[in-house]
């Protein structure tokens, strides 16, 4: 089996250390890597320590021009083997050779592997990317990349779920003179939502003004989704019902200042499928997100469902059937917006616990 490893768009004259996609690149002795210059400069990747600049004998790819490829058999009996760009140092990777399959191999064993490849990566490195996005992430992806060998970006089924407040654009043109009712108002909102989601096995990716972008089935193994899928509509069930009492509050704090009819509430889309997850972005900025078709269907049934009204998928709903009353909703005249194929989706009325 073949392993790929991407040299992406490295910043030029840069003394921090850098590395490559993915940083740690796990195969079995034997297989071969094919490394893949995304970058605006030739480099030529060595074996060795790119600390004391000596090199080692295991492999060598040769000058990579802009665009090239090279593949390189890696057959050692080394269990790691760190390697670095000739021409840019501060450009480094490590080759974790497992002795044989790793189903073959206890857990025990599996995890000192993990361990020992750890301690290849560069701390210093590690800890660069942790300061500049742990102010911007959900504690679950900062655990996550802290894992020097996690996988910066990949494919994964998850459950994207968006939730957003109806009326909240009145309601800030309501208040324009008493903003700070408003954004004490979503600070307790979101005070609320971020633990109902993250006790849910949830993430949160972002907040959107008054909406939230989460995804489930990150956190755990969960080929099909179907481990997601519970969750987030578990989640959404939750936040729904606390959501009245708090509503509730705050409504008898706004008729003090005004008399307009300010009522409220939440709603949300949910779908499942196959996305991608990870760490994208430029030189001045990062963001772990989800992008893909399903993320942008989750959306589109957000922006259908009505006032206190949790949307799904018949793809989530081929998940959660036995779980849920359902209610079948029929797609008629408006079609949705780039899913005209689509001709029904559902609405979660209960647990049926």
């Amino acid at each position: 089996m073949k392993q790929f490893v991407v040299i992406p768009r490295f910043e030029e004259n840069s003394t921090e250390i850098m590395y490559f996609e993915p940083r740690v690149v796990r195969i079995i002795k034997g297989e071969s890597i094919t490394w893949i210059n995304r970058d605006t400069r030739a480099h030529n990747l060595i074996s060795g320590d790119a600390n004391s600049s000596l090199p080692s004998p295991f492999f060598q790819t040769g000058s990579m021009l802009p665009g090239e490829s090279t593949t390189v058999k890696i057959d050692s009996n080394q269990q790691s083997i760190p390697y670095y760009c000739s021409m840019h140092p501060s450009e480094r990777g490590v080759i974790g050779i497992f002795p044989t399959q790793k189903d073959q191999m206890t857990e025990t064993e599996k995890s000192k592997f993990l361990n020992d490849i750890n301690l290849s990566i560069s701390d210093n490195a590690n800890q660069k990317i942790l300061t500049r996005l742990q102010r911007q992430l959900d504690p679950a992806i900062i655990e996550y990349l802290s894992d020097p060998s996690a996988t910066l970006i990949q494919n994964r089924v998850m459950t994207i779920v968006f939730w957003d407040i109806s009326n909240f654009s009145k309601l800030t043109e309501v208040f324009k003179d008493h903003p700070e009712l408003i954004a004490v108002f979503l600070n307790e909102y979101l005070g609320i939502a971020v633990p109902i989601i993250h006790e849910n096995g949830g993430v949160v990716d972002k907040f959107i003004g008054d909406g939230i972008l989460a995804y489930f089935g990150f956190k755990e193994r969960d080929d099909d989704g179907s481990v997601g899928a519970l969750n987030a509509i578990l989640a959404a069930l939750k936040l729904k019902k606390s959501f009245q009492s708090f509503k509730q509050n705050w409504l008898d704090i706004w008729k003090t200042v005004t008399k307009f009819d300010t009522n409220i509430d939440i709603k949300c889309g949910i779908n499942t499928g196959s996305v991608l997850v990870g760490l994208m972005g430029s030189e001045e900025r990062d963001q772990f997100t989800v992008i893909g078709t399903h993320v942008n269907l989750a959306s589109r049934l957000e922006g259908i469902a009505e006032a206190d009204q949790i949307v799904i998928s018949q793809y989530t709903k081929e998940k959660v059937v036995e779980k849920f009353n359902l209610e079948t909703i029929q797609v008629k005249e408006d079609k949705i917006k780039a899913f005209e194929d689509i001709l029904e989706y559902y609405i979660v009325l209960s647990n049926k616990n």
